[in-house]
């Protein structure tokens, strides 16, 4: 069953006890909501999972604005008053923009309030006349604030994608709460940006840090900015453009050679300590070239193992997928597919968790000397697939369709079929003991 739901009267529910956090503004210890949906017509619950999740969000935004109860009446008493403004046909604007209005638009303004008994109403009188002022959101309420407004896009992500995002946004508040202290976030000025940056910027001289984690942060913070400012038309200043910590062009991460994944991470017992299920998925991505994420997040529906052609569907299964060009077949061949045969069902050990997946993958390489170099991690078995497509002279766009990357181009059809696909793995597909050219470098470290 997934997770928190719970089945009552015939319908799905959604099941959560009540976070200690939660306790000041939430009465219920334990909290059941009706997803309106029936057991007999989504037996597996997928439907209703992704409606637990759109409960979820607006609980949790509920808790938030329940803790902040004045900015977020503020925030409700404007949303009504456009309501208003817009019945009206009338654009809402504060008292201080109505003023700045011309004389006819002003009269157009008073003679909507002339109708029936509207000039009798306080609440309509504010919305057309701009009497209901814009909320006054604190940097420590911001990550609320976004998520309700960025509502449509959480949902679709699996919870652990979910927690990962938020949690970054969360982080990036913290630090510059430290810095500059907790303030309306109209009240954000260029110089407390710069206080930011230099924060930031004494962190990566200190090796703290990089600067690429310096400039996410700052993304994070004007990107709920622009969020939160849209949604609730605010006018902020753009204090954080051209912000950004200058950054050396980072080196791509190196792929592994054929040669170390047949000599080594294929040898024999090279792999034997792994658990089962992350040999097992480490193996698939060997001679799939999929993303550690796409591996994990395998379900039963898109493992095509009793096909005419072995192969995985890559889905977004109640997640989101990194670009809509990850949606691709990658037939199975060699250590593959005996590995996914192994779990015709996925990996629910790592499902929804890929950064569990890649550290334990990446500290096994590092505990057992099968590092190509000291730059080598998991990600480089999809970097040295990649350059084996390319020594197999593989086209463009079939390159990019087995690594889902963008082509540039407009996609017609469906692409290369499973057999033209399956030519090209069958050409650099690697197995144990197979007679494989060491590449350069290692040939001048074994000569030394």
């Amino acid at each position: 069953m997934p997770e928190r739901l719970g089945r009552r009267g015939g319908f799905w529910i959604y099941v959560r006890r009540r976070p200690p956090e939660a306790a000041a503004v939430e009465p219920r210890i334990n909290i059941r909501i009706s997803t309106g949906i029936r057991i007999a017509n989504d037996r597996a619950g997928v439907k209703a999972a992704r409606k637990a999740r759109q409960i979820e969000i607006d609980l949790e935004a509920s808790w938030s604005a329940r803790a902040g109860q004045g900015a977020r009446d503020t925030v409700l008493a404007l949303e009504d008053a456009r309501e208003r403004a817009r019945a009206l046909e009338l654009p809402y604007k504060p008292i201080e923009d109505v003023v700045r209005e011309s004389i006819e638009d002003i009269h157009r303004r008073l003679a909507a309030l002339e109708v029936g008994d509207r000039r009798h109403d306080p609440a309509t009188v504010a919305a057309a006349v701009g009497g209901v002022p814009l909320p006054e959101i604190m940097l420590s309420g911001l990550v609320a604030e976004f998520e309700i407004a960025k509502k449509a896009a959480v949902a679709k992500k699996s919870p652990g994608q979910r927690k990962k995002w938020l949690g970054s946004k969360r982080r990036a508040i913290s630090v510059l709460i430290d810095v500059i202290g907790d303030r309306a976030i109209d009240r954000i000025s260029r110089d407390d940006a710069l206080r930011y940056v230099d924060h930031w910027t004494m962190r990566v001289v200190d090796g703290e840090v990089q600067a690429d984690t310096a400039n996410r942060n700052l993304t994070h913070i004007s990107g709920m900015l622009s969020a939160v400012a849209r949604r609730h038309r605010l006018r902020l200043e753009p204090v954080f453009t051209g912000a950004r910590l200058e950054v050396e062009r980072a080196r791509p991460r190196p792929p592994f050679s054929a040669w170390w994944i047949v000599n080594r991470l294929l040898a024999p017992g090279a792999l034997d300590a792994m658990n089962e299920e992350l040999r097992a998925a480490f193996l698939v991505i060997i001679n799939t070239g999929a993303r550690p994420s796409e591996i994990i997040n395998l379900r039963a529906p898109h493992i095509m193992l009793d096909s005419n052609i072995p192969h995985i569907q890559v889905r977004p299964d109640d997640r989101v997928l990194k670009t809509e060009f990850s949606w691709r077949d990658i037939p199975l061949g060699g250590v593959s597919l005996e590995a996914m045969r192994q779990f015709p069902d996925g990996f629910p050990r790592y499902r929804d968790n890929g950064d569990a997946f890649s550290a334990a993958a990446n500290k096994y390489l590092e505990e057992h000397g099968l590092r190509e170099t000291e730059r080598h991690t998991l990600y480089s078995l999809r970097h040295g697939f990649k350059d084996r497509l390319r020594e197999a002279e593989a086209p463009e766009e079939m390159k990019d369709e087995l690594m889902g990357h963008d082509t540039k181009k407009p996609k017609y059809g469906d692409g290369h079929g499973l057999h033209l696909k399956l030519k090209y793995i069958k050409k650099i597909a690697l197995a144990p003991g197979m007679q494989v050219p060491a590449p350069l470098h290692l040939v001048k470290r074994s000569a030394q």
